[in-house]
């Protein structure tokens, strides 16, 4: 299981508050700190990296399908061009 990124982020600047400021205004502190940094990290719209990971590998496959789609089309609308050039009397009427 990997460690939760906020409590990494958190403890080094929990240890230094402990050593840096009294007990009861320490703790203060770093209740304020974490309340802050979870409502800034609840606003943000982070997906874990395997998912990130998925969604972006389907995007990819996604796009290379257009592309070959495209082509296809676009080789179809030749052949069409080629193999039918409409009269342009019936085309006009």
């Amino acid at each position: 299981m990997h460690a939760d990124p906020f409590t990494t982020l958190l403890r080094p600047i929990m240890q230094l508050l402990d050593q840096a400021l009294p007990e009861n205004l320490a703790g203060s502190v770093k209740a304020d700190i974490e309340t802050k940094a979870q409502s800034v990290f609840k606003q943000m719209a982070l997906v874990p990296k395997h998912e990130f990971e998925a969604q972006e590998a389907l995007l990819h496959t996604l796009e290379a399908q257009v592309k070959s789609l495209e082509t296809r089309l676009s080789q179809l609308e030749e052949s069409s061009a080629r193999g039918s050039q409409p009269d342009t009397k019936t085309a006009q009427d």
